[in-house]
This record gives C-alpha cells, structure tokens and sequence, in this order.
C-alpha cells in the first residue's frame, strides 16, 4: 500500500476522532464527563475483581460479581449502621450552622472595624419578609439537585459494571476507529492511560481515608460537636484536590468559631497538620502509584471545569489534567518531539 494512501486514512481517522471529541465537548460535555466517571468506577472495579481473582483463583466473572456484592453489601452496613448517626448529625448541622453565622455576625459587630464590614456584607438582605419565598426555592433546587446527583451516580455505576465485566469489548471497538498502522501504539497509549487512572484513584482513596480518620480524630478531641459528620464530609471532599480540603474546613471552623476564636484556630491548625501528615507521609508511599500534577495545573483546570459543568466537572477535572498530561507525553512528545526515545512518565 502506498505512504500517500497510508497518510490518507491516519488523517481521516484523526479527523473523525476530533470531531467526535469536539462535538461531544460541545454538544454533551456532561454525558461525556458522566462516561468518563464510568470509565474511573469501572477501572476501579476491575482493578479489585481482578485482584481478587489473583488472590482466590477464581474466574474474572466470577470475581466481578463477588467484589460487587462485597461493595454493596459494605454500603448497605455502613448505611445501618452510621446511617442513623450520620443523619442525626447531618440535621444538627443544617441546624447549627446558621446560628452559627449568627453568633459570627454579632462577635464581629463588638469590633471597632465590625459595622462598616456587616455594611458591606448587608447581613440585612438575606432575611426580609420576602425571603421565605427564596429559600424555599432554594431548597427546592437542592432536593432537586441531590435527585440529579442520585439518578447520574446511578447511571454511572450501570455502566461501570458493564465496561468492568467486558472491558476487551469496549477497548477493541475504540481501537479499530484508528488507521491500522496506529492501533497497536493506540492500544499502548490505553494502557498507560488506564495504569495512570488506576494509580491516581488509588491514591485519592487512600488520601481520603486517611484525612477523614485522622479530621475525626483530632475534631473529636478537640471537643468540637458534629466530629463524624465532619470527618465524612472531609473525606468525602478530600476526592477534590486543593479546593476540596478548603471547602470541607470551612463548616468546621464555622461551628469552632461560634464557640471560641481560640478553639477555631486550633481547628484550623488541626487541618493543617492533617494536610501536612497526609502530603509529607501518605502520599511518598503511594506516589509510585500516580503522575505527578502541578498544583497550578490542577487548580486551573479545576475552576475550568467547574464553571463548565458545575459539581461534577469540578470532581473530575484532575483525573483529566492525568489523563491530558499522558496523552501530551506519549502523543506529543514522544510521538513527535522525540520518537524511539520514550521516557517515563514518573
């Protein structure tokens, strides 16, 4: 076959690949973001199935089914059993947390720099006659919210276990829409993009687990009220990198502070040494498992996605920045700055 020919089919395979891309990020970037947390969770269970395979001997199908079950039955006995305190916790701290604002507003309002800030602030337009109306809208957009979260976790866990249970499939379909001459170093490229997924994911999920024992621990001796409802939510956010252990400290210092500027400053230096330890000892034991991503990179790719699609984009904007800088490295790089010289990416 002739190189003309060749070239021929890699340009109009690359143009139908980029126009996908384009329309998708256009047209249905939230379906597609809402695919790409079911490639994660997929990768997730794959990655457990297959280790349980390893470990028992068993059939990959089988393994499958039993780490599901396993999974759910784990979330079915977190649900009895925290559950009931969770939710106790969570409704002292919907509770809580206005009065807590309000103890703020009148601690600062004794300082002689305090009406001019409230001025600005004008406390006074968020309850007015007409404000019932508003939260009550607010709510509603809430519950309706949470609904939507609910409905696409659900989609997203359908398709996770699907791609899970038959990953070649979906892997060999994806592949033949490449020129002949590129899907062997296509495949390779899904590879490495799928070790670098199954490295970061496994570093957020321990990162999370050991920031919300350690959050819980410290808020409980502390004396500071909601302890385990913090620690969840701080787990929970830690998924986030940077803005995420920022947003959950905020309901912490919040309730301290209604108490006692010293108690907040010891809380906030609670979250410090937890970041701290978490950065300092956890992550050097599983860097090895994940790429690393400069802070800047991850922060502006956070307040992109974020602004794009909300919640969701925020969530998964640093697994893309993973997934972008593998790609610019085996693509670009390697393909074409340097090709037959690859360099790791670690």
């Amino acid at each position: 076959m002739s190189a003309s020919s060749t070239s021929s089919r890699r340009i109009v395979a690359g143009a139908v690949l980029a126009g996908l891309f384009v329309l998708a990020m256009i047209f249905a970037i939230d379906v597609a973001l809402i695919v790409f947390a079911s490639i994660l969770m997929a990768i997730l269970l794959h990655g457990g199935s297959g280790q349980l395979a390893r470990w028992t001997g068993m059939g990959r199908g089988y393994a499958l089914t039993l780490f599901v079950l396993a999974l759910v039955a784990g979330l079915v006995l977190l649900v009895l059993v925290a559950a009931p305190v969770l939710a106790d916790q969570v409704v002292q701290l919907w509770e809580q947390l206005p009065l807590a604002l309000e103890a703020l507003r009148a601690r600062i309002a004794t300082q002689s720099w305090g009406p001019g800030l409230l001025a600005q602030i004008s406390p006074a337009s968020v309850v007015t006659p007409s404000s019932g109306g508003a939260l009550a809208g607010r709510a509603t957009s809430v519950l309706a919210s949470g609904f939507g979260a609910i409905t696409d976790f659900a989609i997203i866990c359908v398709i996770a276990v699907f791609l899970a249970a038959d990953p070649k499939t979906y892997r060999t379909g994806f592949v033949q829409l490449f020129a002949p001459e590129d899907r062997a170093r296509a495949s390779r490229v899904l590879d490495e993009v799928a070790h670098t997924l199954q490295g970061w994911l496994l570093a957020q999920l321990m990162a999370m687990a050991v920031i919300g024992v350690l959050t819980t621990i410290g808020l409980w001796l502390l004396g500071v009220q909601l302890a385990v409802v913090l620690g969840v939510i701080v787990a929970l956010l830690t998924f986030i990198p940077n803005l995420g252990p920022i947003l959950a400290a905020a309901p912490a210092v919040l309730l301290a502070l209604a108490e006692s500027p010293v108690l907040a400053l010891y809380v906030v230096a609670l979250y410090i040494l937890v970041q701290i330890i978490e950065g300092n000892v956890t992550t050097p034991l599983i860097q090895r498992q994940s790429i690393a991503l400069p802070p800047a990179l991850v922060l502006a790719a956070q307040l992109l996605m974020a602004g794009v699609s909300g919640l969701l984009g925020l969530a998964l904007a640093t697994p893309l920045v993973a997934v972008a800088i593998t790609l610019v490295h085996l693509l670009y790089v390697q393909g074409y700055l340097e090709p037959g010289t690859p360099e790791p990416l670690k």
